[in-house]
């Protein structure tokens, strides 16, 4: 989710994108500031002037990407990865904007494949498959459903031992067509049992999966 907010930021995204973007945003404090502090960038970008650079006009280093992403690398699992990462990914776009020809690259997760997790409660007519995979900064959620009440707004979360809840996001359901979103949550597998969806304002559980059996 954070590679994906300096290009929410310059309108890039499409519209699949921005719907799961702007449900991890609902549920995540962090993102929504990181993203405010983004929107001053995107600004200045705009004010560029292709026309004042020298002719020809200037290339990033070969080695640029590398050594970004390598710094990304050597970071991950400390406090700082996530302003590092944000600040790789929002130079690496300012870079190709104004040089032009530069190509984003991914960096290569080194955690282990996702696990999938079956629902034991299900509504009625609901069909519903998830995958979660363990992350440095918490929990990845691969998530599909289908036959919820379209148009209405429903709440991912995984939960504790104690029972308390965090939410990992929030979507619109599309009826019978199959919804399918990427969620993010500050909270380690090992410290959740169960991963749920539940309606806004309402604690029955809608669907259930354990995450530990």
């Amino acid at each position: 989710m954070h590679t994906m907010l300096g290009m929410y930021a310059l309108g890039r995204l499409d519209d699949r994108e921005t719907i799961t973007l702007r449900a991890h945003l609902d549920g995540c404090p962090q993102c929504r500031a990181e993203l405010r502090g983004l929107g001053p960038v995107a600004e200045a970008l705009s004010a560029a002037d292709p026309d004042r650079l020298t002719d020809p006009s200037p290339r990033p280093s070969s080695t640029l990407p590398d050594a970004i992403f390598g710094a990304v690398d050597r970071e991950r699992g400390r406090q700082r990865y996530r302003r590092i990462a944000v600040a790789a990914a929002a130079a690496v776009i300012a870079v190709g904007l104004v040089t032009g020809g530069f190509v984003l690259r991914s960096v290569t997760s080194t955690t282990p494949p996702g696990q999938s997790v079956a629902f034991t409660v299900l509504s009625a007519g609901v069909e519903a498959s998830a995958r979660v995979e363990n992350r440095a900064w918490g929990t990845g959620i691969s998530l599909d459903v289908a036959g919820l009440p379209q148009g209405r707004t429903y709440n991912v979360w995984l939960q504790r031992a104690d029972g308390s809840r965090m939410n990992a996001g929030s979507f619109i359901a599309g009826g019978d067509k199959t919804m399918s979103m990427e969620l993010a949550v500050g909270l380690p597998m090992s410290d959740a049992t169960t991963l749920g969806v539940s309606a806004p304002g309402d604690d029955r559980t809608l669907l259930q999966a354990p995450l530990h059996s």
